[in-house]
């Protein structure tokens, strides 16, 4: 048997190799995608009037959400395509004893499944109801939002940590964990109304941000499944309302949303063909 020292540097190597080597690269597919999900919000609100009275409060909600998006995906090693060279080192963890990790003298990205595309979401409406500003009155926002976004998303293959200890595991081959970000516009309509002065509404962009996690499952090579997480902050909504007393009320909305997807590639693009 080997001694410890000696494992871990060969543990090493083949972790590299493995993650390198899965899964195998392929050309860029154009895909079209759908999905549907639950969207949680949580909005912080605060309304004031010209009397003086302020105050402050927090509701939540939830409400369907459904979208699609277009989008390109490539290999990692496609958009990284550089070699590196990784150097060897050691971690002490005691006096006398440390590990050695052994480097690479040619490392290359995997070719793990990277994502670009325009994502379009709509559905969320939400109804927030606080205590007013004044008394024995109540701040209600209707809110509802569509989201416009640019979002980046890479997958890792489950099976790629796992071959170093446990071989080849056909049946999780298919499966990925993946991670994503995304930019973009909020469309938002507010409604609000204080019970004592009255309702306006108001609508506008700004900006918002996402960030997603999940699992993804190859049910084909050209049909994709995805199931997760998606943090998104709509953003700040505000409008005033009332005539004689004015009343003025803010909405900092953000939402937890469990979603399902399906992503279908339809066409190989032929500057990245095999």
């Amino acid at each position: 048997m080997l001694a410890p020292e000696r494992r871990l540097p060969l543990a090493a190597l083949a972790l590299l190799a493995a993650l390198a080597g899965a899964p195998t690269a392929r050309a860029a597919d154009l895909y079209f995608s759908g999905g549907i999900g639950i969207s949680a919000a949580t909005g912080d609100i605060d309304g004031s009037n010209d009397l003086g009275i302020s105050s402050s409060g927090s509701d939540d909600d939830s409400s369907p959400v459904y979208g699609g998006a277009i989008g390109i995906s490539f290999p990692l090693s496609e958009l990284m395509p550089w070699r590196l060279r990784i150097p060897s080192f050691d971690v002490p963890y005691f006096p006398g004893r440390s590990l050695h990790f052994s480097g690479s003298e040619d490392f290359r990205f995997p070719g793990w499944r990277t994502q670009f595309e325009i994502e379009a979401q709509t559905g969320r409406d939400f109804e927030l109801i606080t205590e007013g500003p004044s008394p024995l009155t109540a701040n209600i926002a209707n809110v509802s939002s569509s989201s416009f976004m640019t979002n980046f998303r890479l997958d890792f293959p489950i099976q790629a940590p796992l071959h170093v200890f446990f071989g080849r595991l056909p049946f999780l081959e298919p499966v990925t964990l993946y991670g994503g970000a995304g930019i973009g516009a909020s469309l938002n309509e507010i409604e609000a109304t204080d019970t004592a002065l009255g309702s306006d509404d108001d609508s506008g962009f700004s900006f918002a941000y996402q960030a997603s996690t999940g699992v993804g499952y190859a049910l084909t090579d050209q049909i994709h499944l995805s199931l997760g997480y998606r943090y998104y902050d709509l953003g700040e909504l505000e409008t005033s309302f009332g005539t004689g007393t004015t009343g003025r009320l803010s909405a900092d909305v953000v939402t937890h949303e469990f979603t399902s997807g399906i992503a279908v590639h339809f066409y190989r693009v032929p500057f990245l063909g095999d």
